[in-house]
């Protein structure tokens, strides 16, 4: 119990992190009419939204294994919610550079919160690192789901500018579960001194010498992460087209989150030690006839909605895996690797997405983007075939 209290705090803390992150996930439609955005100027904004999440955690897990970072676990949570929190008003201004500003601050922040919080989440159950990260990820999606249920319903009642009325809760919440994950530390202390003896490592030492292998794994949680990203957007103006309001299309995208937090909990509880790379080769080929019913023009929307449980199930519910095999792969430098694979991966995902949605979007079939993103979660699966085994990978 002494280890489970601070790994539940980390989890809450992670929750309302992520809920800051996906809140303006139902209201890309309305952003894109309030800024009037479109073809490069939505990618734009999409990608200042989506990047700098994705790039922060890069830095910031690489500055972890030279110096521990335990204040950004509060700051980082503190300045999401305050930035995050204020994009309504700034969109229903139309004030596209000051929405791009939020985002990019907003986001460095979220960024700047997961590796520190990755790497203790992963050492405070010595005995299970899938199971520590996958509770403080389940913390994570259960803020996923939060964000577009609450924003979907502020602003339905009190329009774009309602976002605000969120900060007070959140940030009161933040100091309190702060304290809570700093009681009691991981058996040993592992990782509390970054480096060896206390010396600075670079990236070659952190990941072994192995940099291609880094950056072949890279490739395939990015390509895994593709459909990961672009569903919500996908979703939104899907749904938009289809007469839904932005309280409806938070309730769908909150039910395609929460069966993802369903995914993380049994992973939690009966995930077999070993078996993450099998999770990674054969999670992307399951999600194959799911996502193709979404790219369905004509496919009816409680199928499209009906559908999104297994979806989360299969795509989000299993990403815990990806994330403790890069510790397990590159032990010397887990803070980088829970980066990469928590945080570079999404953003290159996010990359990779951006022009596909924007691209099809601007036709008026968003569904369509779902067909561009199949052919990467088959790169995923066959390269994820051609890994090696990480430490404790059963034969």
């Amino acid at each position: 119990m002494r280890l489970y209290l601070p790994l539940v705090c980390l989890a809450l803390l992670h929750t309302i992190v992520d809920t800051s992150a996906l809140l303006v996930s139902p209201l890309w439609d309305r952003i894109t009419v309030e800024c009037r955005l479109a073809g490069l100027s939505l990618v734009g904004v999409m990608l200042a939204h989506s990047m700098p999440t994705s790039l922060a955690q890069g830095v910031f897990g690489f500055l972890r294994e030279r110096k521990r970072l335990r204040w950004l676990m509060f700051a980082g949570p503190v300045l999401a919610v305050v930035c995050l929190t204020a994009v309504g008003g700034v969109a229903a201004e139309g004030r596209v550079a000051w929405l791009s500003a939020l985002f990019i601050v907003g986001g460095v922040s979220v960024g700047a919160f997961h590796p520190e919080a990755a790497v203790r989440a992963g050492t405070l159950l010595p005995g299970n690192r899938t199971r520590g990260l996958s509770i403080f990820m389940l913390g994570g999606s259960l803020g996923l789901s939060l964000g577009p249920l609450l924003s979907g319903y502020v602003v339905q009642r009190w329009d774009l500018e309602g976002l605000l009325y969120l900060m007070p809760g959140l940030l009161i919440a933040i100091p309190v579960l702060y304290w809570g994950t700093t009681r009691g530390e991981p058996v040993g202390n592992p990782g509390k001194e970054p480096g060896e003896a206390g010396k600075a490592r670079g990236l070659r030492e952190m990941f072994d010498g192995r940099i291609g292998l880094a950056l072949a794994l890279l490739l395939v949680c990015s390509c895994r992460l593709v459909p990961n990203m672009g569903m919500s957007k996908v979703m939104s103006f899907t749904l938009a087209d289809r007469g839904f309001d932005e309280r409806t299309v938070g309730l769908v995208q909150s039910l395609f989150l929460v069966s993802a937090s369903g995914g993380m909990t049994l992973m939690a509880l009966l995930f077999p030690a070993g078996w993450e790379r099998r999770f990674m080769v054969a999670c992307p080929l399951l999600g194959l006839p799911l996502l193709a019913l979404w790219g369905w023009n004509g496919c009816p929307t409680w199928l499209l909605i009906g559908v999104l449980v297994p979806t989360g199930l299969v795509l989000w519910g299993t990403t815990p895996t990806m994330v403790s095999y890069a510790q397990q792969l590159f032990p010397r430098g887990a803070g980088v690797a829970s980066a990469m694979t928590m945080g570079l991966a999404w953003g290159v995902g996010g990359l990779i997405e951006a022009p596909f949605t924007t691209y099809f979007q601007d036709l008026s079939k968003p569904q369509l983007a779902v067909w561009a993103f199949l052919p990467f979660l088959i790169v995923a699966s066959i390269g994820a075939m051609f890994l090696p085994k990480a430490g404790g990978e059963a034969e």
